[in-house]
């Protein structure tokens, strides 16, 4: 009887005690919200990123101002105002600096009033970064928003005055108006068959002429060292705040040379190209899809955000596809499966990769500012420790899991065995000019997805497979060597040496050295070059014999002189033959695995070795074999007097550049190897991190 009222006395102490802490805690979480809150804004009232404005006077200076805001209703003291970075990781390029106006700190900031900070950009007239694009980090009281940034960026006068700062969309921008524009000149009544022709050409040829631009105003020894992750020609704004996604563009030692090779060989292949030959689903049509492959092409090549990458290579794939599957020979159904299904494989194994490792990001900001936990910035994924932070992801290391993801998928672009076998199909179905670009621009997509994903944000796992990377291509490099020997469709020797230069690529980045990680970087260009010109070749014998078997061609050199000398001068160069400009790339990738692994680099030299044979005795029969007794009666050839008609002026407009290209890089590489030097560097620092000795020598 006793203990009845007791508990009610103890139960009503208990509610009261509740009551008490629960008002205490919403006292508390008022007087949290009463206390200063930290905003940064620029001048105007916007959400950044500022632009730095460039002195009135001419001189070299950039400045604006930074706004910070007390939006509590307690002072908000400001304890750090400084330009995110360090000597360790310089993220902007020198002499940025960040200072309260009138004032030092800490500064207090009244409930409901704001102070500037005077944020200025000194470079110096011999800097080697032509822009800026950082944050100002701001600490204060505010424990709740923590530290906060602000974007912040600037741009030193170029040529192209305000196009400047938007090169790279414009390259990717042009070739998506040509293909609205061939669709709009439809609607306006201009059916005809040359329109289309002619607006593609014009649009490759602004495109070329602004790649061309950006490769002559990169500087090829900047890095990481120097800010801006050693990125050039950048744009960068938010693309999916949701997504932490954002549109983020830039040039490295890897694209500053491929934007220009694809662009050019593109335009190259598409102005021989007779538009009544174009068979399927109409002229327009065929340029408009050609022109989209190209735009996701350039776009891919210079993305630097994981989603953006994805997102532009996806399109290649589909667009290359429904090329292929729409204006393709006989077979073009099946070769189109063979490129899609393979290809969007890849993209998922890129896709989960990128994902699974953006969710182990460290905390970051998006270009305006934003803090943000997640982020697909390749180069702010390349900062994150993932093995130090002991990561899983299937049951395994996250570096491992996921490398072996984008190992396979680099396979398929780069055409390597065992995932080569869509080239050979393709270059064979698909019209000439979507050959070229397909067998030039896939491997190189697949080229920026090794050495950026695979090497940059994933070095650990690159050091744990290089191995396995090295033997791989060892493997692909004699697989491809052995089918160009058995090959008599040049088309399907082509392909077969995009897979031995595949295998170099593996072997050079496999070698972790600066030498090796060079020529798979160089390899990306030169085999772009001499395999396009050997493309446009075959096109040209095509339409004069309408076969490309080279047992059905001997001796018809002696008819098309000036074709089978430039026939040469590609196919050894496709072979690494020394003294041409495809050997480089394959000769530096054997310099930088000879220390390593040198029984697989003996394979890959015998494979190169190989791969040459094979180009002589293709090459040999066609210049020395007798002419088959067909072609004296042949109905193709009574138009031109029963004799194989050389190459014309416009054929000789599109050959003559690329094989001179080829002859001259042979003698003088330096335009093509001395881009990637900053590139490599950080490559290098990344899989192969200098120990103490190397750093106290430095």
């Amino acid at each position: 009887m006793v203990f009845g009222p007791l508990w009610r006395v103890l139960h009503g102490l208990l509610l009261v005690i509740a009551l008490v802490a629960a008002a205490a805690g919403t006292a508390r979480a008022q007087e949290s919200r009463r206390a200063g809150t930290v905003r940064l804004e620029t001048v105007s009232g916007g959400r950044g990123p500022i632009d730095l404005r460039a002195d009135p006077a001419g001189g070299p200076s950039h400045s604006a101002e930074l706004v910070i805001v007390n939006d509590g209703k307690e002072p908000l003291v400001v304890s750090r105002v400084a330009v995110r970075g360090d000597a360790a990781d310089p993220r902007v390029p020198p002499r940025l600096s960040a200072r309260i106006v009138d004032g030092s700190l800490p500064i207090t900031v009244p409930p409901g009033a704001s102070r500037k900070a005077n944020i200025a950009w000194t470079p110096e007239p011999s800097a080697r970064q032509r822009q800026l694009f950082g944050h100002i980090v701001v600490t204060t009281s505010d424990e709740q928003s923590g530290e906060v940034a602000m974007g912040v960026r600037a741009r030193r006068g170029g040529v192209l005055g305000a196009l400047d700062a938007h090169v790279l969309s414009l390259l990717v921008g042009v070739p998506l108006l040509g293909a609205i524009a061939t669709f709009v000149a439809r609607l306006l009544g201009r059916r005809d068959e040359r329109t289309p022709h002619l607006v593609a050409i014009l649009a490759l040829g602004i495109q070329t002429l602004l790649a061309g631009y950006v490769y002559r105003g990169f500087t090829p020894d900047v890095s990481r060292a120097d800010g801006n992750d050693g990125l050039q020609f950048i744009e960068h704004v938010v693309w999916i705040r949701g997504l932490s996604a954002e549109v983020y563009l830039g040039v490295d030692g890897i694209a500053a040379t491929s934007l220009l090779v694809t662009s050019l060989v593109t335009l190259l292949a598409v102005l021989p190209e007779r538009p009544s030959s174009v068979r399927g689903g109409g002229v327009a049509g065929y340029h408009a899809g050609l022109l989209v492959l190209d735009a996701a092409v350039m776009g891919a090549l210079a993305a630097m955000d994981g989603l953006l990458f994805l997102f532009f290579s996806s399109i290649a794939v589909v667009s290359a596809a429904l090329l292929v599957g729409t204006w393709g020979g006989l077979g073009r159904r099946a070769a189109a499966m063979r490129l899609a299904v393979p290809g969007l494989f890849a993209l998922v194994l890129l896709a989960i990769a990128i994902i699974a490792i953006a969710r182990h990001a460290d905390p970051t900001f998006l270009v305006d500012g934003t803090k943000v936990t997640t982020t697909f910035s390749l180069p702010e994924l390349s900062r994150v420790a993932l093995d130090a932070k002991g990561a899983t992801f299937l049951g395994g290391a996250l570096v491992k899991v996921c490398f072996a993801m984008v190992l396979v998928a680099s396979l398929f672009f780069l055409a390597a065995f065992p995932g080569h076998g869509w080239l050979a199909d393709v270059l064979v179905e698909a019209p000439s000019a979507t050959g070229i670009l397909v067998a030039t621009a896939l491997p190189a997509i697949g080229l920026c997805a090794f050495l950026r994903v695979g090497c940059a944000v994933l070095p650990e796992g690159m050091r744990w497979a290089s191995g396995i990377v090295v033997a791989l291509g060892a493997i692909a490099a004699a697989y491809g060597a052995l089918s160009a020997l058995g090959q008599k469709d040049l088309r399907r020797m082509a392909a077969s040496a995009t897979t031995t230069q595949a295998g170099f690529v593996l072997l050079g980045a496999g070698s972790l050295t600066p030498q090796g990680l060079s020529g798979a970087i160089v390899l990306g260009s030169t085999r772009a070059l001499a395999c396009g010109v050997f493309l446009l070749l075959i096109a040209a014998i095509r339409e004069r014999a309408r076969t490309s078997d080279v047992t059905r061609l001997e001796g018809i050199a002696s008819q098309l002189p000036g074709w089978a000398t430039s026939l040469a001068a590609a196919g050894l160069a496709q072979a690494g033959v020394l003294g041409l400009g495809g050997a480089w790339g394959p000769l530096l990738a054997l310099l930088g695995v000879l220390s390593s692994y040198a029984p697989l680099a003996i394979v890959a030299a015998i494979a190169l070795v190989i791969i040459a044979v094979a180009h002589l005795s293709a090459i040999s029969r066609v210049a020395f074999g007798p002419l088959a007794p067909e072609w004296k009666k042949s109905e193709l050839l009574e138009p031109f007097g029963g004799r194989f008609p050389d190459l014309t002026g416009r054929e000789w407009t599109s050959v003559a550049p690329l094989v001179l290209l080829v002859v001259l890089l042979g003698l003088w590489p330096a335009p093509i190897v001395s881009q990637a030097t900053g590139t490599v560097r950080d490559l290098a620092n990344a899989v192969s991190p200098p120990g103490p000795d190397q750093v106290a020598l430095r």
